[in-house]
């Protein structure tokens, strides 16, 4: 059996007019311990805020919701209007996007639509994994001796790699 090459699938810009929210969660298959990521950019892909976080012991769908929590609570408090979403967690746009969403058994899932539904455009799409690289990357960076919020208004030395590929890409 040969082993097809990995495909490399980059970032998607977003709409015209709309900021760009990626996030991640990571979870420690040997600790359990989780840690969280994401970041803004503008429809150039230019750099606008990123953060991590660790957020303690839990699985990965609590993970990612937790990033999106927390992503879309630092773009709503910079007063961003249009926000499109991308998250590599296709479970978590389900959730979102399900009929029920308010009875949701998850209370993040409800506490996450009730923000969502404040008086702004916000979108929310699934991108495959290897277009989240700068999310991930960022989850991955956390400190995980520390439950603070780690927040970047330029970008951390390790995404440098990551978000000159992205800013490649042509909008769509």
């Amino acid at each position: 059996m040969v082993n097809a090459p990995l495909r490399i699938i980059p970032w998607r810009n977003p709409e015209p007019g709309c900021l760009c929210l990626n996030v991640d969660g990571a979870v420690s298959l040997n600790t359990a311990k989780a840690t969280i990521g994401g970041l803004l950019r503008d429809t150039a892909g230019n750099f606008i805020f990123g953060f991590s976080k660790y957020i303690g012991s839990t699985n990965s769908l609590h993970a990612e919701l937790w990033a999106l929590y927390v992503g879309i609570q630092l773009a709503w408090d910079h007063g961003v209007n249009f926000l499109q979403i991308q998250t590599d967690c296709k479970r978590v746009v389900e959730l979102l996007y399900d009929s029920n969403v308010k009875s949701c058994h998850i209370s993040l899932v409800r506490s996450i639509h009730q923000f969502w539904h404040r008086a702004w455009y916000v979108d929310l799409i699934w991108i495959p994994r290897s277009s989240n690289q700068a999310a991930d990357n960022l989850a991955r960076s956390a400190n995980c001796s520390s439950f603070d919020l780690l927040f970047f208004s330029t970008p951390p030395a390790q995404l440098h790699d990551v978000l000159t590929t992205d800013a490649l890409v042509l909008p769509l």
